[in-house]
């Protein structure tokens, strides 16, 4: 299967301190999309909000906050 934008900006989060520290001062949505488009990564909400909905809940907490598992304290909205 080949690798979305998306997927591709997930798993540099999870590589680069760098890019976290920069979305973490991300102050709204729109500074965070414009930070993930100068580091090479275009892609809308939409595309977004489905990449991270194909992924099982423990798999996205992995993604998002890596460490101890499994997370399955993690309620979907």
């Amino acid at each position: 299967m080949a690798q979305t934008t998306v997927d591709k900006f997930v798993q540099a989060v999870n590589e680069d301190l760098n890019l976290i520290a920069e979305l973490k001062a991300a102050v709204d949505i729109d500074s965070y999309y414009k930070i993930a488009k100068e580091h090479g990564y275009d892609f809308t909400a939409e595309e977004l909000h489905s990449e991270l909905c194909q992924q099982s809940l423990e798999e996205l907490a992995m993604k998002i906050n890596p460490g101890m598992a499994p997370r399955q304290h993690i309620n979907a909205k």
